[in-house]
């Protein structure tokens, strides 16, 4: 196996633990709000251990990323759909310090957001993950 096929793996091994994260947080959100006063400190530490998890994931995906790009300069100038991949990348990035922003509301027992919002919310990873996809294998432009 050679040295970009290894920085590939691990960057997709990466990806994958971040979209998990991302997925999954939004619907502790929502067995937070639903929760009795009893529960919602152990979904609160749910949510901070997974925060934790899919922060470390984001950083060595957004690492090997980068490695791949020093393997393999000329994806930059391979067309267009890498540079729509990338900014969709800053959005998951930004959705993932609104997962904090929200954390951080629920542990100040301010949250104004309601349970039909984070089942929305929760979809946003899963359309931005399926289009990253869609764009890298395709390469459409």
């Amino acid at each position: 196996m050679n040295s970009y096929n290894l920085v590939l793996a691990f960057h997709v091994i990466f990806i994958a633990t971040w979209m998990i994260m991302l997925v999954y947080l939004p619907k502790l959100f929502v067995y937070h709000i639903n929760a009795q006063q009893d529960y919602q400190a152990v979904i609160a530490l749910q949510e901070a251990n997974l925060y934790k998890i899919g922060t470390v994931a984001m950083v060595f995906s957004i690492k090997f990323g980068l490695i791949l790009l020093y393997l393999n300069p000329y994806l930059l100038k391979s067309g267009g759909w890498l540079h729509v991949k990338l900014a969709l990348v800053v959005c998951m990035v930004i959705y993932h310090f609104m997962c904090k922003k929200f954390i951080n509301q629920f542990a100040k027992e301010g949250i104004s957001k309601n349970i039909q919002f984070f089942k929305i919310f929760r979809v946003i990873p899963e359309i931005t993950t399926s289009l990253i996809i869609l764009l890298t294998i395709n390469k459409p432009f």
